[in-house]
């Protein structure tokens, strides 16, 4: 295994916050996607919920960025691809399941898609 830059890592993390943020506005997919998965934006529940489902999120991307970039390191573009769609479609999936709306579940997907690309540019960069 190689050593993975720790300064890439917590750049991609903090990066794919960011792109959450603008994601997942009202502005952008926000609204539609809150629709989709049957969240009020405006309840009081809601601020908890995110807080929790956030720090979980946090833990998750750190992990994602610092294997990505070992695969990054390595060079192995096939396992980067296929765990990054093995990662969306299980989340798509998930939705799904749960009978989110298909526009929310091909959000959720397409996140991840679009995450793990800002991340292995970052990797590339740094």
């Amino acid at each position: 295994m190689t050593d993975v830059s720790l300064v890439a890592v917590i750049v991609a993390t903090v990066l794919s916050f960011m792109l959450g943020g603008i994601w997942y506005s009202p502005r952008v997919f926000g609204a539609r996607w809150a629709e989709g998965v049957g969240i009020d934006l405006e309840s009081e529940d809601a601020g908890k919920h995110a807080v929790k489902a956030l720090s979980v999120q946090f833990v998750s991307t750190l992990l994602l960025a610092w294997v990505l970039g070992a695969m990054v390191d390595a060079g192995e573009w096939l396992m980067i691809a296929a765990t990054v769609g093995v990662a969306s479609i299980i989340l798509i999936s998930a939705g799904l399941f749960h009978r989110n709306s298909h526009f929310a579940a091909v959000i959720e997907g397409v996140f991840v898609l679009v995450m793990a690309a800002v991340m292995i540019v970052v990797h590339l960069v740094l």
